[in-house]
Order: C-alpha cells, then sequence, then structure tokens
C-alpha cells in the first residue's frame, strides 16, 4: 500500500531500499523444535507482556489516518490474551523454524514487500540467554546470508487477488 500511494499520490517510485520489516524469528534445528523452545516465550510476550502497552505506545495519534487505524485494529483483533504459537507462526506474526523454514519465509515475505531492510527480533518475551544465543548464531550463520542477497529482482508485489482467498 506504501508504494501504491507513494506512486498514485505524489508520483514517487518507492525501492525496496525505502521499505523495512521487523519480525520476532526463531530459528532451531528443526522446525518442531523451534516451535517448542519458542513456544512459553512468544507466548509470554503476546499473552502477558503485550497486552498491558497501551495502544498509543504501537499507534500514537496521527501515524496513521482513521481508516487505516480502523483496518489495524480489526487485523489486531483476537491476537492479545490467548495466542498460541502455531496460529501466530501460520499468519506470519512471527517466523519459527529450522534455517531453511525461516530463509524460505523471509525470501516469500520479500517477494510480496520488498523490503531492503529486515530487523529480526531474536530475543523475545522470557527468552532465556542460551536459547538467545543459539537463535541469533543460527539465525547469523544460516539465514542471514541467503537473506543478504535479497534485491528488487525477487519483489513481485502484493495481488489482492491473493489475499481475498
Amino acid at each position: 500500500m506504501y508504494r501504491a500511494v507513494a506512486e498514485r499520490k505524489y508520483g514517487y517510485t518507492a525501492e525496496s531500499d525505502r521499505i523495512g520489516w521487523c519480525a520476532p524469528i526463531y530459528v532451531a534445528e528443526t522446525d518442531a523444535q523451534a516451535l517448542n523452545e519458542a513456544r512459553p516465550h512468544i507466548e509470554a510476550l503476546f499473552n502477558i507482556f503485550l497486552p498491558k502497552v497501551s495502544e498509543s505506545m504501537f499507534l500514537p495519534p496521527g501515524y496513521m489516518s482513521i481508516n487505516s487505524l480502523k483496518a489495524v485494529r480489526q487485523h489486531k483483533r483476537g491476537h492479545h490474551g490467548g495466542a498460541r504459537i502455531e496460529a501466530m507462526n501460520d499468519s506470519g506474526i512471527i517466523i519459527c523454524g529450522s534455517p531453511d523454514t525461516v530463509r524460505k519465509r523471509i525470501a516469500e515475505a520479500h517477494k510480496v514487500m520488498g523490503f531492503q531492510e529486515f530487523i529480526a527480533m531474536l530475543q523475545f518475551g522470557t527468552m532465556p540467554a542460551n536459547l538467545c544465543e543459539k537463535n541469533i548464531r543460527l539465525f547469523a550463520s544460516e539465514v542471514m546470508p541467503a537473506i543478504k542477497q535479497l534485491t528488487d529482482r525477487e519483489y513481485r508485489g502484493f495481488e489482492m487477488r491473493a489475499a481475498a482467498e
């Protein structure tokens, strides 16, 4: 939507180096291991800690239009309290899995969003130091080299038809 508004309203073509994305990431040896290791920590973040933060912290007044704010509120409904790691992972709120799974999911998100800046939240919730260090090492050695190669050549854009399905 940012790219469309920039083009339509301002005649500006927003390239990937102007687009950023941030996501909680957890990498382990297998998809099942990643889900099991990250589960208590990501669920604590979404079910205990985030519900206590005021909405104005995430969505400050004037940050977006009234219609955009309504759409965000509708989308976020149900994400606080009772959030399960599998549902958050399946919906793309978090990315959790083996190095291969995480690489593929970030690359797929890049095809849709075309971001050049990616911030990986590698520590979240109640994650202890040993799991955080493991996550950082696996991400840095097994995931980051592949995603550093992503450019505008891989960007395909967001298709409204696919979103409606």
